[in-house]
């Protein structure tokens, strides 16, 4: 049997699997703590005004680096080189070769849209410079090597490294008093080293063939096209509420609405690590176990519904102090917006294994439909809403969207499937939620500090949800031993 071979997604166990996620977890939560010091840093290095600008910036980057169809095309490689172990590599190379094309043409796109929005030229000098980080993820697109092979341990301490390094950079500029310049500036630089050692490590583990990859180029646009334009709905929709928080409600709750939006995008990488993990099995046993694919899929969803609500819930309790904690006494008026984003997040971790599941069942022309639908809603409510009401309808609007988007795209899997989702555990986990919920409450109206709250609910969650059987002890124990 061939290295391919034995690394590959058929012959992952689930304590394997565990470990995989385990790692990611540890290392994305060390990358969260580094972001949320790195985000408060910022914010305050920056001030309302130039956050708000700064947060524009990184709205627009994300908008046009999906215009390159980077994380599609990934998502497919990575699905055909599990799912064709002997074409691997070749699969692979020309993934990486198509990803440098189009990042290529999505920076210049980027930095074309940044000179007409920017408001004076450190904006513009800075939004050119973080354009450029769009050319430098094309680089990193030999992670997809990684990810298929379920070696994701290489791809998270790449993302350690980078967390570390840019938490380095914004103190230097913090010391220094510096701007929205010197903080792009570094950006780039980071993202060009770590992705130059991305691609090093993959070359260096003979993950690619760069030989003869134009031919598999057509097939990768035809099946990554359909993904790509969801996607890029998908991060118009949300991340179109922060420009046009800034365009109809200004700079000031521009920066109020992106900082507490900072927290929705950091509290991702918990789904990120059980997804990235899953999709080149899922790919396998599509190809040969049906009934392995569903129960991978219904216990994806149990345990992503089990991690997403103790968020909703100290947030629901304690959305001022957990502001204030993180970006300052200054941005309090942010709060409100928490919860309600912090809701759209359980919506989101449902997201993230319903993108999988398209990638592997073909409905990537239905997520556009879907995602194109929630676009039009997410742009006509904020339009409508944003005037009256600023960033907080904005948050609404997030949560409406999101909601909508991800009940479509499961209920389509669901059919496709045709699995019939068993509502027990779900029903026992939100219980186990709202006695939480309930008890911080009443500690929260007793004067008890957020340390407290968190501690509380860290200890009262995990007994709940297994005094009333959300979480099955035999099960765990039993991915533990590699069953």
């Amino acid at each position: 049997m061939s290295a391919p071979e034995r690394d590959g997604a058929h012959h992952v166990t689930a304590r394997r699997a565990t470990a995989d996620v385990a790692v990611q977890l540890v290392a994305r939560a060390v990358s969260l703590v580094l972001g949320i010091f790195t985000t408060l840093l910022v914010v305050r290095t920056l001030g309302d005004a130039r956050f708000g600008q700064w947060s524009t910036i990184v709205a627009v980057v994300d908008i046009v680096g999906y215009l390159s169809g980077l994380y599609s095309l990934e998502q497919v490689a990575v699905e055909r080189a599990a799912a064709d172990r002997a074409s691997e590599r070749q699969w692979l190379g020309a993934q990486l070769g198509l990803c440098l094309l189009t990042t290529s043409v999505a920076t210049l796109v980027s930095c074309g849209v940044l000179l007409v929005v920017s408001e004076d030229g450190d904006m513009r000098a800075a939004g050119l410079l973080y354009s450029a980080t769009i050319l430098a993820g094309g680089l990193a697109a030999s992670r997809a090597g990684f990810q298929a092979r379920v070696r994701n341990d290489v791809q998270v301490g790449i993302l350690t490294l980078n967390s570390v390094l840019w938490t380095g950079v914004v103190v230097l500029v913090a010391v220094e008093d510096g701007g929205l310049v010197p903080l792009a500036a570094g950006y780039l630089l980071i993202a060009l080293a770590t992705a130059g050692l991305q691609l090093a490590l993959a070359v260096r583990a003979g993950m690619l063939d760069l030989r003869r990859i134009r031919g598999l180029w057509p097939v990768l646009a035809r099946a990554a096209l359909p993904l790509a334009g969801a996607a890029l709905l998908t991060i118009a929709y949300t991340r179109v509420d922060q420009v046009l928080v800034y365009e109809l409600a200004g700079a000031v709750e521009a920066g109020l609405y992106g900082a507490v939006y900072r927290v929705l995008d950091r509290a991702q990488f918990v789904p990120l690590a059980v997804v990235t993990t899953l999709l080149p099995m899922l790919a396998a046993a599509h190809a040969t176990d049906t009934e392995r694919l569903h129960r991978l899929f219904t216990r994806a969803s149990e345990y992503l519904w089990l991690a997403a609500l103790p968020a909703l819930g100290l947030t629901i309790v304690a959305p001022e102090p957990i502001v204030r904690l993180l970006f300052g006494s200054e941005f309090s008026d942010a709060a409100p917006a928490l919860p309600i984003l912090m809701g759209a997040f359980v919506a989101i971790s449902f997201g993230h294994l319903a993108i999988n599941m398209v990638i592997v069942l073909g409905l990537q022309r239905r997520l556009a439909l879907y995602a194109l639908t929630g676009l039009l809603v997410n742009v006509l409510l904020n339009l409508a809403l944003i005037p009256p009401f600023g960033f907080i309808a904005a948050a609404w609007v997030t949560l409406v969207t999101e909601a909508m988007v991800v009940a479509l795209a499961l209920r389509a899997v669901l059919q496709r499937l045709r699995l019939r989702p068993e509502l027990g555990r779900f029903a026992r986990a939100l219980v186990a939620a709202a006695i939480m919920t309930a008890a911080i409450w009443a500690l929260d109206a007793g004067g008890a500090p957020l340390g407290v709250l968190v501690a509380a609910a860290g200890v009262a969650y995990p007994a709940l949800a297994i005094a009333l059987r959300a979480v099955d002890i035999g099960e765990l124990r039993s991915l533990l031993r590699g069953r």
